[in-house]
């Protein structure tokens, strides 16, 4: 990593889902010369669009939007390649004058790009080969469950069908005698953000967020995510796979092999939502000199967040 890069500006809107990061982002394109970096893991998948929440093609439109449909569902992306990646956008950003946004409430993928990724060990085929294997006999939960035992700060991060991280973090215990979640903290604790970054966490009353959160679910089924998860499996993508972690999609996959109703797979959408979001809200906590905002604010929000943004461009442009 550069020198240069540790100089540069970012701003960074996260906050839980549904909350209106990305609108906010939006709007603030349209008055400072930014583009948008998306810090969210299940947007990188193509032909997962309405589950995942990406950006509208206006949207799209109005800025430059990277590191969304970069990969096909059956690839794997890690945090430490997010970060690579998101790294070398801002560089390039950066470098046309204009500012990075990285937009998104995937806190994994924050944490690595903010603060650098943990080094862990190099990789152990015959371990990787044993818990696969172990894996597709037993299933994910059997995993995860081990997982809880040893190291439950990252089970409870990881979903019990994400059998790469699964795996990965299991890998690591196994060659090192310590968890990921040990590593990560150590290595946190080396120094604090590697870029001059402004970090804005939206926030808003629970009651809001929940209601914003049945509508979009809502939105998603009568705009087509029924026959979206269907034509991931009739494309022959497997529903265990990692991508199919996204919310909703296996309870998409339930209602059409059978096993739920629509009505039935709605509300368990919304509910498991609605979990997350919780997760996200608790993240939020951790603190990393997050500028709370209410998203409430439009208005505010946008005047602020732009202002800021101008600033900001300042001496990046003399």
């Amino acid at each position: 990593m550069g020198p240069t890069l540790r100089k540069t500006p970012i701003v960074v809107i996260t906050g839980p889902t549904a909350v209106g990061k990305t609108r906010l982002a939006v709007e603030v394109a349209k008055q400072v010369p930014v583009e948008i970096i998306s810090a969210d893991s299940r947007q990188i998948y193509r032909k997962m669009d309405i589950g995942t929440g990406k950006p509208t093609p206006a949207q799209r439109r109005i800025a430059p939007h990277h590191l969304i449909d970069i990969l096909a569902p059956d690839e794997s992306f890690s945090a430490a390649d997010f970060a690579k990646q998101a790294r070398h956008a801002i560089e390039r950003i950066a470098k046309k004058g204009k500012l990075p946004i990285v937009v998104g409430g995937t806190f994994l993928y924050l944490k690595a790009l903010l603060f650098g990724f943990f080094e862990a060990p190099g990789r152990s085929d015959e371990i990787r080969a044993r818990l696969r294997a172990e894996a597709e006999r037993f299933g994910g939960g059997r995993l995860h469950k081990m997982l809880s035992k040893i190291d439950p700060e990252a089970a409870n991060t990881i979903h019990p069908n994400d059998h790469v991280r699964l795996i990965r973090a299991l890998e690591v215990y196994e060659t090192t005698g310590r968890t990921v979640s040990e590593l990560k903290r150590e290595q946190a604790s080396r120094g604090g953000s590697i870029f001059a970054d402004t970090i804005f966490a939206l926030t808003m009353p629970r009651d809001a967020l929940r209601a914003n959160i049945e509508q979009r679910v809502d939105e998603m089924f009568a705009v087509g995510f029924v026959e979206e998860v269907r034509s991931l499996l009739d494309a022959g993508y497997d529903r265990s796979l990692s991508s199919f972690s996204s919310l909703g999609y296996q309870q998409v996959a339930d209602l059409i092999h059978g096993k739920l109703t629509l009505s039935q797979a709605i509300e368990r959408t919304k509910t498991q939502t609605w979990r997350y979001a919780k997760k996200q809200v608790s993240w939020l906590k951790q603190n990393w000199g997050f500028e709370f905002i209410n998203a409430q604010d439009d208005h505010a929000n946008i005047t602020k967040v732009s202002d800021r943004c101008k600033k900001l461009l300042q001496p990046v442009s003399s």
